[in-house]
């Protein structure tokens, strides 16, 4: 196994146990993305930029900013929907994350207490591997979110004017590269 597998196999699993509650997983508390900029809790994502007041998009498309629900129209809301729908899943796929980081964890303790009992090691980067491609490609769907986030945030900021200020929450570069993603 790669030091770099063991390494994020052991972060997630230490974030996983820091923010479990002892119960359900989707009792977790918010989500912050890009640096703060988003932050996802309880069914809507509240954009953060400096000088303007805070903007909450709910996941039925809804825009408030300073409290005060900006009308829309129905392509809008849609692509508010988008927005929010995105920013929630960047909450669950890093549930799946962390999950998949504390199974990484997981394998190789038990790899290593196998491997010490046989002797023999050659079984345990396999199977940790294996389960590090896991993390790996729940690490991909958090990607394709925030690609889906930009996407809705460059078109809400040509589409909506009152969304124009919170339009460089996430930069040009982020979500791309992703892998499975050929619109990017």
């Amino acid at each position: 196994m790669s030091s770099r597998h063991l390494f994020f196999a052991l972060l997630a699993t230490g974030l996983l146990a820091g923010c479990s509650n002892g119960s359900d997983m989707s009792n977790f508390g918010g989500t912050s993305i890009a640096n703060g900029g988003i932050r996802v809790n309880h069914e809507v994502a509240t954009l953060h930029v400096s000088g303007v007041p805070n903007a909450v998009v709910s996941a039925d498309g809804e825009l408030r900013i300073d409290g005060k629900t900006v009308t829309t129209s129905p392509a809008q809301q849609e692509q508010l929907k988008r927005y929010a729908q995105a920013a929630l899943a960047v909450r669950e796929h890093g549930i799946a994350t962390g999950k998949a980081g504390a199974a990484v964890a997981g394998a190789a303790i038990q790899g290593i207490a196998a491997s010490i009992a046989s002797g023999d090691s050659n079984q345990i980067d396999k199977h940790v591997d294996a389960k590090a491609k896991q993390v790996d490609e729940a690490a991909n769907k958090i990607c394709l979110d925030i690609a889906q986030i930009r996407a809705a945030q460059n078109a809400l900021a040509t589409d909506l004017p009152a969304f124009k200020p919170y339009s460089g929450i996430l930069g040009a570069d982020e979500g791309k590269g992703c892998k499975g993603d050929s619109a990017h």
